[in-house]
C-alpha cells in the first residue's frame, strides 16, 4: 500500500494570510525551513503524527473500557 501512496501527487495552490503567513515568513527567514513547500510537508507530517497519537490513545481507552466491562 505504501508503494502506491508514495507515487501519489497532489497539487496545492493556496494563499496563506495573517498569522500563519507570519509564521511561515519567520521560519524561513530563520532558516528553520528551506522553502514554503518544505514547510507545508513538515506541517502535514506533524499533523499526521498528532492524529496517529490521538487514534492510538483512543484505541487504548477503548481497550481499557472493554477490559473493565469484562
Amino acid at each position: 500500500m505504501k508503494a502506491a501512496v508514495s507515487k501519489l501527487k497532489i497539487r496545492i495552490n493556496m494563499l496563506v494570510e495573517g498569522e500563519p503567513a507570519e509564521w511561515l515568513f519567520d521560519w524561513r527567514s530563520r532558516g528553520l525551513v528551506t522553502s514554503y513547500t518544505d514547510t507545508v510537508i513538515q506541517a502535514l507530517r506533524a499533523f499526521n503524527e498528532k492524529l496517529t497519537e490521538q487514534d492510538l490513545k483512543l484505541e487504548q481507552l477503548k481497550n481499557i473500557k472493554t477490559n473493565i466491562a469484562d
